[in-house]
């Protein structure tokens, strides 16, 4: 059995398109829509990305650029004062479109370094014999300063006794 043998197509970006797709990149800081302009899928560009070093970085250096711009865009609008007649449903959706704009941008902050997205550092668990010390710890600080509220409480006054009055358990 012959196994057909086609010639595929070298998948390489030209420079043509690799210049087109980092300009809108460096401008937007979207890989889709830069790939479109570009007039090829995001797959291509991805593969490019992953078998080409020089266009890696250059990769990195527009998408950089183009978070950046973003901020940059961001900021200025969040600083926009807004006009007397704007209502305050509308300046609460701009306020949390701008905080959805930052969360995101700092999602990414560490890609477009050139690292990896910062998970969120998940704490030590402690060993049995340290909770038992700073439990042992924070219980002596607490029965601490309990004493010392109770030392530093003015003691109750009480009523002279008067010879022939009444007490009060009479």
């Amino acid at each position: 059995m012959a196994i057909n043998k086609t010639a595929v197509p070298d998948a390489r970006l030209n420079m043509k398109i690799r210049s087109l797709f980092l300009d809108h990149l460096a401008q937007t800081a979207n890989v889709s829509a830069s790939a479109l302009a570009a007039g090829v899928k995001s797959s291509a560009v991805y593969a490019e990305r992953r078998r080409t070093p020089a266009f890696r970085d250059a990769w990195a250096l527009a998408l950089a650029e183009g978070y950046a711009r973003l901020e940059t865009e961001l900021l200025a609008e969040a600083l926009q004062s807004a006009s007397g007649r704007t209502a305050d449903g509308t300046l609460k959706a701009r306020a949390q479109k701008h905080r959805l704009a930052i969360a995101l941008l700092n999602a990414h902050r560490a890609s477009v370094k050139g690292g990896a997205p910062v998970a969120a550092a998940k704490p030590a668990v402690p060993d049995l014999a340290t909770l038992k010390a700073q439990l042992v710890l924070k219980l002596t600080h607490m029965r601490q300063r309990a004493e010392d509220n109770a030392a530093a409480r003015p003691e109750p006054e009480t009523e002279p006794e008067i010879e022939g009055a009444p007490h009060a358990d009479a």
